[in-house]
């Protein structure tokens, strides 16, 4: 056999080797189960204090007059100012966990009127700030669950003149609080 023959079958030999052995070519290899632990996820919600706590007053008169649960029979004219109060539990687990509250008046019934128009809506928790309709208020979490109180303050522009928004009606119960975590 020459020896260029030799070579060609050698290097097939060696091919056929390599090629058979390519799903069982390994360097060395090790593996061990990594005890990481578990992870939890947090919480935030909130719900009425039962029994439910809401009122509404009107503030712009001396001495302030309790409406009540239902203003209804409350005939709002231009310059009033009404305050609604009511106590949530937040129930809130979680760390670096931060949260505020949004009133949001978009969705009233009777949204489109004069009257809906002349309203100005703010949102405060604890006695804070009131912030404008859709403002996210910051709400501090201190403890678990721990009891707020969300005042919703709506005043009729008192610059509302001639018969705008007289004799119209305003349905507050669509009205929402939501509450979101934020990030710092």
């Amino acid at each position: 056999m020459k020896k260029s023959t030799k070579g060609a079958v050698a290097a097939g030999a060696a091919a056929v080797l390599l090629l058979g052995g390519l799903g069982s070519f390994a360097l060395w290899q090790d593996k061990e189960t990594v005890s990481g632990g578990t992870i939890n996820s947090g919480e935030l919600y909130f719900d009425p204090v039962v029994p439910a706590t809401g009122t509404w007053t009107e503030t712009s008169v001396t001495p302030n007059v309790v409406i009540g649960p239902d203003p209804a029979g409350f005939l709002i004219v231009p310059g009033d100012v009404l305050v609604y109060t009511t106590d949530y539990v937040v129930t809130s687990a979680g760390d670096n966990l931060f949260a505020s509250i949004t009133a949001d008046f978009d969705v009233v019934g009777g949204a489109g009127t004069d009257l809906a128009a002349a309203l100005d809506t703010k949102v405060s928790v604890d006695g804070g700030p009131a912030l404008t309709n859709g403002t996210a208020v910051p709400l501090v979490l201190n403890t678990s669950p721990q009891t707020i109180t969300v005042g919703v303050t709506i005043t009729f522009d008192e610059l509302t003149t001639d018969l705008i928004a007289q004799d119209e009606t305003v349905d507050l119960n669509d009205f929402t609080l939501t509450l979101d975590q934020v990030r710092p």
